[in-house]
Formats: C-alpha cells, structure tokens, sequence
C-alpha cells in the first residue's frame, strides 16, 4: 500500500511557504508574492507520485495586526487541523526570531505532531540559522511537537526541495489515496482565478501596490471551445490606490491583465478575454458577503 496525509504549512508572514508549496507540488498553486500575507486560503495542494500521495495546506502567514482582516487570517494560521499528519514550519533565514515566533511556537508546542523546521532562504545566506535553532531547543518539548528536523533550503531555487518531500514520505503512514492521480489542488475556479490576478497586482506595482486590495471574479463563461471570457473587480479602499493600481495611462492595469492572461490560459487551456475592473469599497474587509466570496469566512 502507498503512503498518504496531511501536511500543514505554518509560519511568519512572507517566509516563503507559497513559494515552497508550488516548488514541491511542481505546478502554481498558490499565489506568490513579496508583500506579506498574501496567501488568505488554506489552499490544498496535491503531489501524487509512486510512494503516495501528500496533501498540503497552506496556511496564511502569522501576522501580528490589529486589523480584522488580519486577525481572521492568523486565526485561520493557528488553526492546526487535528487530521493533519505533519508541521512544517518556514522561517526566512534573513529574519531573526521576532514576536510572531513566540507565538507560532506556543501553537505548535501545543500539538502532539512532529514538526519539521525548515530554514528557507538559504541561497541569500544563513545568518539566523542558528538562533532559530537555538530558540526552538528552549521551547518546551510537548509529546511528539518538538522538532524532528532541522532542514535548510531554498525554496526558489528548489534546493533541498526533493530532500524535504522524502522526510514527509518516510513520516507518512500506508494508506489509500484520497484523490485522483491528476487533481492538483481544490480551490474553486473562482478563486483560483482571482488569486492569479492578485498574485499579478503585487508583480506590476510592487511597493506601492496597497496590502488591503481584494478580487472578486464576477463572470467566467465560455465563449466558444477555444475561448472564455472572464470579468473581474479589483477592490481598493480609496482613490489614491485606485490610482495606482490602475496606473498612469492605465499602464499597470494593462501589465495586471497581460501577466494574469498568460497562466489564466494555461489554467483553462483556452484563449483568455479578460475584462478587469477598480472599484473603491472603503469597507470591503469588513463586509460579510464579500469575505465569504473570497473564501476567508465561510
């Protein structure tokens, strides 16, 4: 029989988990960006292979916020499922231990799971290396939650990538596989839609793109075999933002929907027309009906 579970991605915001996810699945997953707590869903991934099939979740980053969008999401970080067979914890190596750490590793003590740290950013030094160590063989041990292994890689460059899959098999138990051989990733095509399109907004405008931007798909119909047409809203809370998502002569929203346009064809296998829009919605993080379309409330 082949082996099968659950893995949890869990860690400080823009530690690199996204990037890690997609690099051990093999395909984009998850949304990747610079701009901290990007990830909202608990995206599940799916890698099958000849061992067995591994189950990823991943969690949003663990971000200390007094903003209720960011509070709901490092609930959501702290929700460990009790069906989840393994922890992996990124820390980024160019970041020492801060408060986020303290309360990650009140969390992950708390569970009887083992725990495998991984030491992402390896390719751009590892000067924390050993105070992240150093601070996890403090935290006291609880059952089988402390750490298993301590493993250093680069997540971009896909360095110690294939080291980590074979500790998460070994770790793994035999049993049957819980989705089919081709079923990469659950997220409704809604979402995964307007996570492509976010991932694109933090590309084109980088710094000054605002944290607190939203995408709601509203249409996705086919228009023929070889073409679907797809509207969106880009949610911003004030005019300024607006501006610069937009751009000037609109030149960040055509580079928005060019990047978005190539991976949503490789997502659909069809030509893409895409039709983007930007909206103001002063207080869209606290409206019930689009947190729920987004997928953070359910």
């Amino acid at each position: 029989m082949k082996k099968c579970g659950f893995v949890t991605l869990i860690g400080r915001a823009n530690a690199g988990k996204s990037t890690l996810l997609n690099a051990m699945v093999g395909e984009k997953v998850s949304i990747v960006s610079r701009v901290p707590q990007t990830t909202r869903l608990q995206i599940r991934a799916i890698l099958t292979e000849e061992r067995g099939q591994i189950i990823f979740v991943d969690n949003p980053g663990f971000y200390l916020s007094k903003e209720r969008m960011a509070k709901m999401l490092s609930a959501m970080a702290c929700d460990i499922k009790e069906d989840v067979d393994i922890v992996i914890y990124v820390v980024d190596l160019q970041r020492a231990p801060g408060r986020e750490e303290e309360a990650i590793a009140q969390i992950i003590k708390a569970t009887k799971k083992p725990v495998i740290l991984v030491l992402n950013k390896r390719d751009k030094g590892q000067q924390y290396a050993s105070d992240y160590i150093e601070f996890w063989r403090k935290v006291p041990p609880q059952g089988e939650g402390n750490i298993k292994y301590y493993l250093p890689l680069s997540a971009l460059e896909g360095k110690g990538v294939g080291e980590l899959v074979d500790i998460l098999f070994e770790n793994l138990k035999e049993q049957p596989l819980l989705y089919p051989p081709d079923v990469v990733s659950e997220l409704p095509q809604k979402l995964a839609v307007s996570e492509i399109i976010r991932e694109k907004i933090f590309m084109s405008a980088c710094e000054e793109v605002p944290h607190c931007i939203a995408v709601l798909v509203d249409e996705i119909t086919p228009r023929s075999e070889r073409l679907v047409y797809i509207r969106a809203t880009i949610l911003v809370q004030r005019k300024g933002q607006k501006a610069i998502v937009i751009g000037k002569k609109a030149v960040n929203l055509k580079e928005i929907g060019q990047l978005s346009r190539v991976d949503l064809q490789n997502l659909f296998k069809k030509k893409v027309y895409l039709d983007i829009w930007v909206k103001v919605e002063e207080n869209w993080p606290h409206d019930h009906s689009i947190l729920k379309q987004l997928g953070i409330i359910g």
